[in-house]
């Protein structure tokens, strides 16, 4: 005889429960009892309820929690709503013997250290690696990325807006590798936001299913840096590059003919100092000589001026009264026996001019030059791989003259591969926000089932996704511009700003009418569909 576990002070099903559970018409119709098998005045019910309710507590005690857990289990953490329109990554080839520094498409800095990686069980590697990067910056790329912004601290659960998110990984022969214990990499993310003050870094643990606060992402402590705003100690650099006197472009005069006509002319040394600095500096006409004579020296002129050619060799002087006026043509000499002394003296002001140059080139390349903010961090790295024309060529390319006035560097010292943010955490909607029950429908008011909606208000970069499970229980206020849904089927649909704005939220059941997304395949065509 086999022997049972009998399981003693089970608790008793409800009659709400049983009754849910039981079907006794399917469960008579598919059985015919064999003749002799039941006493005569036993009801055959009796015996079928019995059996039932053995089966539904079995089934409901052994069977439903482990099929609930399976299902939360097999969920991914990470879990793009439409595959084919997630963001892809662009894909960066370094060597791991070497330095490495890349530019991403929205003019961000990723700075590979040399030795970097390692694979999975901690051993070095060597050659050729995969930098796998992609960034995240308005609601529809977090959206499509399927990563979760939803971030609890002390017991209360708010929503993460973003100042911007990436994701980095690193693959050799198609194997995922980690980052060698003390190796960091530096990522200078282009952010759409110069808030310097707001905003803080987090890693998303994927194990953990959270994500992580990591530090302040500030100008405090120098990881949020404005592009285009002016550094105080840059400035002062710069300026005190210019708070000596301007030097001129020295002349270099040539040795006089002695047979030509030469003269000397009384001038304003502060005006002419290129012509006051030679001894012996005279005068020689070089064009129409014959208008040119030594009485002319003889004459009392009410006006002579001077002027330069933008040649910077030659000067015209004209002499005027009220009779008559002379323009002359010369170019500045010096006799032989002052020539020699004359020349040392010019090479010197030359080179001290050439210098000069150097020095203003350098500091206004170096103000119009976003890059002179990344040098410092990356100490020479961006310079030695020429990126400066490169990474201007992005921010001309991506920005507008407005939108460039709202970049700034946020600096990452990524310790861990995966996905990191800028963010600020918030609570996405007001207090007292009322619940409805939401049904959805086409315009033609037929029902459509979702599985996902998620919540969009345009002036906070952030979204709130709201489950199948509780559109019973949907939250809905004014500030609300788009909502966009998934289907089992992967089908996407939408409703933004005046369709919204036309729900009729005094009544217990709102519905949201919306729209199927025809003919988009692709983020860069939903955010067009949308006028993110």
């Amino acid at each position: 005889m086999k022997k049972f576990n009998i399981i003693k002070g089970r608790e008793k099903l409800s009659d709400s429960e049983i009754q849910k559970q039981m079907n006794f018409d399917k469960f008579i119709s598919g059985h015919t009892p064999a003749k002799g098998w039941f006493p005569k005045g036993i009801k055959l019910y009796s015996l079928i309820t019995s059996v039932s309710v053995a089966l539904v507590a079995a089934a409901y005690i052994v069977f439903q929690p482990a099929k609930t857990e399976t299902a939360a289990a097999l969920k991914p953490f990470i879990d793009p709503p439409a595959q084919s329109m997630d963001i892809s990554s662009n894909v960066f080839t370094c060597n791991n013997q070497h330095d490495s520094t890349f530019v991403y498409n929205t003019g961000s800095l990723i700075h590979v250290p040399q030795s970097a990686f390692a694979d999975e069980k901690g051993n070095d590697i060597s050659g050729k690696i995969e930098i796998r990067y992609r960034e995240f910056h308005d609601p529809i790329d977090i959206m499509l990325s399927g990563i979760p912004m939803n971030y609890d601290s002390a017991g209360i659960h708010y929503q993460l807006e973003s100042a911007g998110m990436f994701e980095i990984t690193a693959y050799q022969n198609g194997q995922l590798l980690k980052l060698k214990p003390g190796k960091e990499i530096s990522v200078n993310m282009a952010s759409h936001t110069n808030n310097e003050n707001d905003y803080n870094i987090y890693y998303l643990d994927t194990v953990k299913r959270q994500w992580d606060y990591i530090s302040e992402n500030t100008g405090k402590n120098k990881t949020c840096i404005p592009v285009f705003e002016k550094d105080p100690e840059f400035t002062k650099k710069f300026e005190s590059n210019f708070a000596l006197k301007v030097p001129d472009k020295p002349v270099l005069p040539k040795m006089g003919n002695p047979a030509a006509y030469n003269f000397i002319i009384d001038f304003k040394k502060n005006e002419f100092p290129e012509l006051a600095v030679y001894k012996g500096l005279k005068l020689e006409p070089v064009e129409n000589k014959k208008k040119f004579h030594s009485g002319l020296a003889q004459k009392t002129w009410d006006d002579v001026m001077i002027e330069r050619e933008n040649d910077n060799e030659h000067y015209i002087i004209k002499f005027s009264s009220e009779r008559e006026s002379q323009s002359i043509r010369v170019i500045p000499v010096v006799d032989e026996k002052n020539y020699a002394g004359t020349m040392k003296d010019y090479e010197k002001r030359q080179k001290q001019y050439e210098g000069f140059l150097a020095v203003k080139k350098k500091a206004e390349n170096e103000k119009r030059d976003s890059l002179y903010r990344i040098k410092e961090i990356f100490t020479g790295v961006a310079s030695r791989a020429n990126l400066n024309e490169r990474f201007n060529n992005f921010i001309d390319d991506s920005y507008t003259e407005t939108s460039k006035d709202l970049l700034a560097y946020r600096t990452f010292a990524v310790s861990k591969l995966g996905v990191w943010n800028s963010d600020k955490p918030f609570e996405f909607f007001n207090a007292g926000v009322k619940h409805h029950k939401a049904q959805f429908v086409s315009v033609k008011k037929e029902l459509i089932i979702l599985k996902n909606v998620y919540v969009i208000k345009r002036q906070r970069n952030s979204i709130i996704t709201i489950p199948e499970k509780n559109f019973q229980d949907f939250p809905f206020e004014n500030g609300i511009n788009i909502i966009v849904g998934i289907g089992y089927n992967n089908q996407l649909f939408y409703m933004k700003d005046e369709d919204i704005k036309n729900v009729d939220a005094g009544k217990e059941v709102i519905q949201l009418k919306m729209r199927q997304t025809e003919g988009v395949n692709s983020c860069a065509g939903l955010k067009q569909l949308l006028k993110i």
